[in-house]
C-alpha cells in the first residue's frame, strides 16, 4: 500500500490551525482556500 505523500509545507502551531476551523450548522469546517494555503 502506497503512503500518502501530502505534507504540510509550513508547520503551524496547533492553535493557528484551530483558528482556521469554523463551526457552521453544528459541523466543523475549513475553507478550501485555508486548506490550499496549508498544503501549497
Amino acid at each position: 500500500m502506497k503512503e500518502n505523500n501530502l505534507a504540510i509545507q509550513n508547520e503551524l502551531p496547533n492553535d493557528d490551525i484551530k483558528n482556521l476551523i469554523y463551526t457552521i450548522r453544528g459541523k466543523q469546517v475549513m475553507l478550501d482556500s485555508d486548506v490550499a494555503a496549508l498544503y501549497h
